[in-house]
């Protein structure tokens, strides 16, 4: 089901009233259990002016604001899938990471003729990349920096606010982390022992083992061991997603 809120102007957004920490949680768990469509157009009307104001301190021209202020909106209706209601917090804090998110993943996409992580087109613009002259000249040949952009005025940092998250998105990114951690383990526990094996070793660790070394170590073929991990994979996406996992982490 698709949700688009149209809010053209900040001034528009200023005038969506705010809500109150109770209605807001009942709009989250709503919008989360229940699908409720107008719980979440309560809570993307009412954090509207936070995606406005994100796009408007990275927009450097107008024409791009609309694709900033959409994407940040796309971020902010991930803050409302992903909210822990268990959390002592109002949500625009936890939403401005997501919304920051999306607004920089647009700022890129629009800035660059080819495709680029985020971070590495900030440090494009901010200077701090090696060979800087080069880099630099390259983005703006490209139109994606003006060709003023040098030494002898506010350099590029100066003028791009820091993407770092603070103290309070880090401390939100630990919890969504532990949160992840914690449906994980109880959906593994459904799995039988040599199913757990198989995950763990094939799929959840930092470095995969082949699969014939993990076949050899339980004791059967490599056909085997395939056709157990696609049924253990089976169950544990299923497990997860009625655990309430976020669906697009599972792709």
């Amino acid at each position: 089901m698709q949700v688009v809120i149209v809010i053209s102007t900040l001034q528009a957004a200023l005038r969506e009233p705010l809500l109150t920490a109770d209605t807001e949680r009942d709009a989250i768990r709503r919008w989360q259990d229940e699908g409720d469509r107008r719980a979440l157009e309560l809570l993307l009307r009412s954090h509207a002016r936070q995606v406005w104001s994100q796009a408007l301190r990275f927009a450097d021209n107008p024409v791009d604001l609309d694709d900033l202020v959409a994407e940040g909106m796309v971020g902010l209706i991930h803050a409302a899938d992903n909210f822990d209601l268990k959390l002592n917090l109002r949500f625009s804090t936890y939403a401005a990471f997501w919304i920051t998110n999306g607004v920089l993943a647009a700022l890129a996409r629009i800035g660059t003729v080819i495709d680029m992580p985020v971070r590495t087109y900030l440090a494009a613009r901010a200077g701090r990349l090696q060979s800087e002259d080069a880099d630099l000249s390259h983005l703006a040949r490209q139109g994606a920096l003006p060709l003023d952009a040098d030494g002898d005025g506010p350099s590029l940092s100066d003028r791009l606010p820091c993407s770092c998250p603070n103290p309070a998105e880090t401390a939100e990114m630990k919890s969504a982390q532990k949160r992840i951690n914690r449906m994980l383990a109880q959906a593994l526990r459904s799995l039988d022992p040599t199913e757990q094996a198989i995950i763990l070793r094939r799929r959840l660790a930092l470095d995969p083992e082949p699969v014939e070394a993990v076949a050899a170590d339980l004791g059967m073929t490599v056909q085997r061991l395939r056709q157990g991990e696609t049924r253990a994979l089976t169950r544990l996406r299923r497990d997860l997603l009625a655990l309430g996992f976020n669906r697009a982490l599972l792709h």
